[in-house]
């Protein structure tokens, strides 16, 4: 059951040659994470909880705006069936904790944030685009596509540990990569469930220019010629402590071979 959440979703859009949101990013992180994911395709043997549980949420998000499902009894019965499963889980997380924490943001999303919702187009909708400049399509999923208060947005949900800073809707790459898909749209938004004790849901509201779409694409086209080149290297930063790869990047065989497993 747990191999679902070993992907992320644009690997199940394409043949393995396309490109997306998730891939540009991660090889600006890492150019040698990204070949240790997606060419050597190392995973965690242990998911993270926080990975898991915000897939969860989307599902139950998704149930309830496509299809008016109970997104509460969704969840529980889904995060139900992962007690006593192995994950892992932060100092502060517990499989009890966020279960708590996954019903409380999914009740005060059905009862505050769905009725604000109209014209609803379309939920966890795949596009692929072919952009001239780049060999290989440009894919991805877009969360949501509706009006919200009257606006027709595209929305991409989060889960988080705490609030958003309101920059980081405006510098969203993943929502300059929606915008490309659906330029017709007036607005752009992060909708950040928040798991506080206190659930919190908060809307940042951004849109796109046509120079930001321009940056961003030639973005996509550097990094794109870097991949096809065959251009992987280490870039060691702050980063190098919570990631997965760490023991590859220091030649512990050992605790590589416990901790990370290929996946098909």
């Amino acid at each position: 059951m747990l191999a679902s959440f070993l992907r992320e979703r644009d690997d199940a859009l394409g043949n393995g040659s396309h490109l997306s949101h998730s891939r540009i990013n991660r090889y600006l992180l890492c150019p040698e994470q990204y070949r240790l994911y997606y060419l050597e395709k190392l995973r965690p043997t242990v998911p993270p909880a926080a990975l898991v549980f915000g897939q969860i949420v989307h599902q139950a998000l998704a149930a309830l705006v496509a299809q008016k499902v109970d997104p509460v009894r969704h969840f529980h019965d889904s995060w139900g069936m992962l007690k006593g499963v192995p994950l892992d889980f932060n100092q502060r997380e517990s499989w009890e904790k966020l279960s708590a924490s996954g019903e409380g943001l999914l009740a005060k999303f059905a009862s505050e944030e769905f009725p604000k919702l109209s014209h609803i187009e379309s939920v966890e909708r795949p596009f692929t685009l072919k952009i001239t400049s780049l060999d290989s399509p440009f894919v991805g999923v877009i969360d949501l596509v509706a009006e919200v208060e009257g606006k027709r947005t595209v929305a991409d949900w989060k889960t988080a540990g705490s609030a958003f800073d309101e920059h980081e809707a405006a510098m969203s790459d993943q929502l300059t990569a929606y915008k490309l898909s659906e330029p017709a749209a007036e607005q752009l938004a992060l909708c950040v469930l928040v798991k506080t004790k206190e659930p919190q849901i908060l809307w940042h509201l951004t849109d796109r220019t046509g120079d930001r779409l321009v940056e961003y694409l030639n973005k996509v086209g550097y990094v794109a010629r870097e991949i096809a080149a065959g251009r992987f290297y280490k870039r060691p930063g702050l980063w190098c402590a919570w990631c997965d790869f760490l023991p590859v990047c220091l030649g512990d065989k050992r605790k590589a071979g416990e901790t990370l497993v290929t996946v098909p």
